[in-house]
């Protein structure tokens, strides 16, 4: 089987793995039937569809700053770009990141990035990322401890969680910060292994030094641009509770804040589970699941999250897709050509923030 039929084998897998969970399996999770799932999908008007896309676009507009900040120079169009076309690469596929991540590369290149510099900010957006999706959990779990009615016990399990979850994603920002003796004793290794395998290149100062430096440059971008890196974060993920809970209300089924906060959480998470495109199908039941074990109405839970997921990964489909046409045709009438420098991204998640 050649490369390109076994790329197109585990697509066609995913997908379908991805649609028999939406089709088959998120019935069961939300207690809601298809035509009742339907019926409620019919209920949003054309203005309340537009005004959901716009609350859609705004969301992204607002995470720019967080992408301009881990690249000095980048503007907000070409940031949104950069999200926008890593999204379409990455919803499409299963495991999809390391494709839109080089996507996003040539992308950068052709602007007059570095591949260091675009490193960096593949690293640290990715990393501020992974954090606000561990740390809003912990939010929203010490917010249930204390806003809800439940058992003790279950109070005390969930603030004993959301703390944990907090004090993980504070200590990871310190250690990645400042400790360079891990990154020093695994360069170390590398250096060894370079030196016995002759497919291994080398790096003359040494890879623990050449990771320490890394380290040391991204960490110098998180101070300059913590506050518009966290603003932006912070920002995408408040409009984008906001456009689940306006999903939820355009199909009948208003829920209390904290009910909506807690089934964006569990998108927050499982939206790393990408073992189909976009996660589809895993967040999808994950999250009807959630809201049908709050008391959400089950025919417009199941309603609401697919609609909020059709907007937030299916329009980054074609909307995505425009963009990315747009910038390589641009691209080919400039006459542009990627500088042959030899260097590689490192190659990590996806640059989507959906």
């Amino acid at each position: 089987m050649t490369t390109r039929a076994g790329a197109v084998t585990r697509f066609a897998l995913a997908a379908g793995a991805a649609v028999a969970l939406v089709a088959l399996v998120l019935p069961r999770a939300s207690g809601a039937q298809w035509h009742d799932i339907a019926g409620a999908l019919s209920r949003p008007s054309a203005a309340q569809l537009a005004a959901l896309g716009v609350l859609w676009l705004a969301g992204l507009w607002v995470h720019t700053p967080s992408l301009t900040a881990a690249l000095p120079g980048l503007s907000h169009r070409r940031a949104l770009l950069l999200n926008l076309s890593g999204s379409f690469v990455s919803n499409l596929l299963p495991l999809g990141g390391a494709a839109g991540t080089v996507v996003n590369w040539r992308m950068a290149r052709t602007w007059g990035f570095s591949s260091g510099a675009f490193s960096r900010w593949a690293v640290v957006t990715n990393l501020a990322d992974t954090v606000v999706k561990l740390a809003l959990p912990g939010v929203v779990l010490c917010w249930f401890a204390f806003g809800s009615t439940a058992p003790p016990r279950t109070v005390g399990t969930a603030a004993a969680v959301g703390a944990g979850l907090l004090v993980v994603s504070v200590i990871g920002v310190a250690l990645v910060a400042r400790d360079d003796r891990a990154l020093r004793r695994a360069g170390r290794w590398a250096d060894r292994a370079a030196v016995r395998v002759r497919a291994i290149p080398r790096a003359p100062e040494g890879y623990g030094e050449r990771a320490a430096r890394f380290r040391s440059d991204s960490a110098r971008l998180v101070r300059d641009g913590w506050g518009r890196m966290l603003g932006g974060k912070l920002g995408y993920a408040a409009l984008q509770a906001l456009l689940l809970w306006a999903c939820l209300r355009v199909v009948g089924g208003p829920v209390a804040p904290l009910v909506v906060a807690s089934a964006f959480v569990v998108e927050r998470v499982l939206s790393m589970v990408v073992v189909t495109p976009g996660a589809t199908g895993v967040v999808e039941v994950g999250m009807a699941g959630v809201l049908g074990a709050l008391g959400a109405q089950p025919a417009a839970a199941a309603a609401g999250v697919l609609l909020y997921r059709g907007l937030v990964v299916g329009m980054e489909v074609p909307v995505g897709g425009l963009a990315l046409l747009g910038w390589w045709v641009g691209h080919r009438r400039a006459g542009n050509r990627l500088p042959d420098t030899g260097a590689r991204p490192r190659v990590g998640t996806p640059m989507a923030v959906g």
